[in-house]
């Protein structure tokens, strides 16, 4: 029986961005010579991350739910379920990149471990991930 994973914004993803985005803003800073050019991409870097973060925060809760038997993915967003028979997984130690693709949209979702409710979650999701690849592959 396969359950739903609910998904939250990962504080990890939003920490990472904003500092990814300052250490940009500081390189601009302090190697870039003409003033004008210096502050016009420290405001570009501002508005970047004013940008991602808000996406980042904005997002409703996604629930996700892998189906190996039929060999899909199901997500539901705002309460509006899309179905995904064309997924790649990218696992590594840390995280798993999950890239639906579809006709109409491509998604791609990185999942760690503070996206979700508990890190057993987490774990279960990467087994059912790697049960998914399995059921591909056969």
């Amino acid at each position: 029986m396969q359950h739903y994973y609910q998904l939250v914004t990962s504080r990890s993803q939003l920490l990472i961005g904003l500092a990814t985005h300052f250490i940009a803003a500081a390189t601009i800073f302090f190697f870039v010579a003409p003033v004008l050019l210096k502050w016009s991409g420290i405001a570009a870097m501002a508005v970047s991350a004013h940008c991602g973060y808000r996406h980042l925060i904005q997002l409703d809760i996604i629930r996700l739910r892998v189906d190996p038997a039929r060999q899909m993915v199901e997500l539901q967003q705002a309460g509006q379920p899309y179905f995904y028979s064309k997924y790649k997984v990218y696992q590594t130690r840390w995280f798993a990149i999950l890239k639906l693709v579809d006709q109409q949209t491509d998604r791609t979702l990185i999942l760690n471990s503070d996206c979700f409710q508990s890190v057993k979650c987490y774990r279960c999701m990467r087994f059912d991930l790697r049960q998914l690849e399995r059921a591909d592959a056969a």
